[in-house]
């Protein structure tokens, strides 16, 4: 059974160029985030390819604001209280970063960004010490 959702979601993600979303159990709209969502880049464990958590990526047209949550899934340990952390920043700014311990997702965190290239990265731990890092950079407007 593993095996072949593995299969499905390996081939959702050669389909989509790697943007496999896994959506949580529960979350409050827009995990915090104004604006419309623009992207979700999954965190992926490095050892096994498990998608631990997504960021989501949302942009509010009238403020000019780029903002993120990190979100965990249920191989990221949702629910479950353990480091997570999210960023945000634009291209020759300061990263707004926020890193604690969450049981449900870390964020939201926002960025005046516009006329430049936003870029954003997560980590998400789970059990037995895995972890998940992504950075992303893009949305250039």
């Amino acid at each position: 059974m593993l095996k072949r959702a593995m299969v499905i979601l390996t081939s959702l993600a050669a389909i989509t160029g790697g943007a496999v979303m896994v959506a949580p159990a529960a979350s409050a709209a827009g995990f915090g985030c104004a604006g419309c969502q623009i992207d979700v880049y999954p965190v992926t464990d490095a050892d096994n390819g498990a998608v631990l958590g997504n960021i989501f990526l949302y942009y509010e047209a009238s403020t000019g604001k780029n903002c993120a949550s990190n979100v965990r899934t249920s191989a990221g340990g949702a629910g479950t209280a353990a480091r997570i952390s999210v960023s945000v920043w634009a291209d020759g700014g300061s990263a707004v970063t926020d890193n604690g311990i969450y049981s449900q997702y870390a964020g939201p965190v926002s960025v005046q960004a516009a006329g430049k290239c936003i870029n954003v990265k997560a980590i998400t731990y789970a059990s037995g010490g895995r972890h998940g890092l992504v950075q992303r950079n893009g949305h250039c407007g």
